[in-house]
């Protein structure tokens, strides 16, 4: 029997009309390409992946209590697809789990790790326009899905979708840039980044705390935690870089120390400079019973 969680469309891409005025952002064709010509090489860093799913797994973990949740929803396959930062297998929730993504192409990479374990479903759309029924799911993870979109606007509308698809009770776990992070960039260098064909993909707007902890309290959320993830600076690929040319100079002896140093950093969570220095925000947010 089909998994009811599962809609038809699990193999339908979503046309470009249907995801407004600003598709450009994240049209499939975009990241089917992005799925065809990733070069995993580039982007493989033992250190940093076992950093983030640490981190990752320790921060839904928390605020889940580290139950299992019966079904879940996650916004975006793309490191169970091409790198080792995933953290779904570190959380078993691999069952209980619907994986989704705008590009076949990420999907069908999903399906073909080993590593990552067979989830309960993977459905192609897009998360502004989700296809499943209102209340179907008892948790959404979100982790740097959101930031990809090229409006507040649409950032807004993928959280009303995700409250929407929620369970009275279900908890939506999102991450999103920190753009108060101090390093963050100014969004002139990213589209000049983007445009010299620097960036790997594209790179899209994000939300201030203070207006990513107002859209979910105006959807009727009760927010359960805010705090700052993953403590390194900007850009992501002078830190890949440097942990690559340690691993390389150290022949393995350096592997143990540049570990600690990024869990020393991580300590800056439980600071006051958590906003200046983490490079995400990271929020829980349960939604409510209707009235």
């Amino acid at each position: 029997m089909r998994d009811p969680a599962v809609p038809e469309e699990e193999k339908r891409q979503v046309p470009r009309s249907a995801v407004g005025a600003n598709a450009e952002a994240q049209p499939a064709s975009h990241w089917n390409n992005v799925a065809r010509t990733w070069s995993a090489g580039d982007y493989q860093n033992p250190i940093l992946a076992a950093h983030k799913r640490r981190v990752y797994t320790d921060l839904v973990a928390g605020w889940t209590g580290g139950r299992v949740p019966a079904l879940a929803l996650k916004t975006d396959l793309f490191a169970e697809a091409f790198n080792d930062e995933e953290f779904v297998s570190s959380l078993g929730w691999q069952q209980s789990l619907v994986g989704m993504d705008i590009s076949t192409g990420v999907l069908d990479a999903a399906r073909r790790r080993a590593s990552v374990g067979g989830l309960r479903g993977y459905v192609a759309c897009d998360v502004r326009r989700l296809p499943f029924a209102a209340e179907t799911f008892d948790a959404v993870i979100s982790d740097s899905t959101l930031d990809h979109l090229s409006s507040e606007a649409e950032i807004v509308t993928a959280l009303g979708e995700a409250e929407r698809v929620l369970k009275a009770g279900g908890m939506l776990i999102v991450t999103l840039d920190n753009p108060s992070n101090m390093t963050y960039p100014p969004r002139w260098l990213v589209r000049l980044w983007m445009r010299l064909g620097l960036a790997p993909y594209y790179i899209g707007v994000t939300l201030s705390r203070r207006r990513l902890l107002a859209a979910l309290r105006a959807l009727g959320m009760e927010i359960r935690g805010c705090t700052a993830i993953l403590h390194y600076p900007h850009p992501d690929s002078l830190v890949r870089a440097m942990e690559r040319a340690a691993r390389r100079a150290g022949r393995g002896r350096l592997d143990g120390p540049v570990a600690r140093l990024f869990a020393r950093f991580e300590r800056l969570e439980h600071s006051r400079l958590r906003y200046l220095s983490g490079r995400y925000l990271a929020v829980a947010a349960v939604k409510g019973v209707r009235r």
